[in-house]
């Protein structure tokens, strides 16, 4: 009886740990992981079209870090080639 009474003691210890430790992870998501010292990016609104070189998958990107042109994406394992701006 004694036996019974120790491993449910232990299982409700380890389910309360369990929980406490989910909501701590779930919580972390909210806060997000933005540092106070990182200035903001100005974002400035482009038309880039993108397309596998493989499959022929398209990407139309509005936006991008101003004054830089963005490198193209991933897709197939390759990247992506750079189509005319969309007009």
């Amino acid at each position: 009886m004694i036996w019974f009474a120790l491993r449910a003691v232990v299982a409700v210890v380890v389910a309360v740990g369990v929980y406490l430790s989910g909501a701590h992870f779930v919580r972390n998501f909210a806060k997000g992981h933005a540092e106070d010292d990182e200035e903001p990016v100005t974002m400035a609104d482009v038309d880039y079209r993108f397309r596998c070189i493989v499959c022929g998958a398209e990407v139309i990107m509005y936006a991008a870090p101003d004054g830089e042109t963005p490198m193209p994406p991933r897709h197939c394992a390759e990247r992506m080639a750079l189509i005319a701006p969309v007009t």
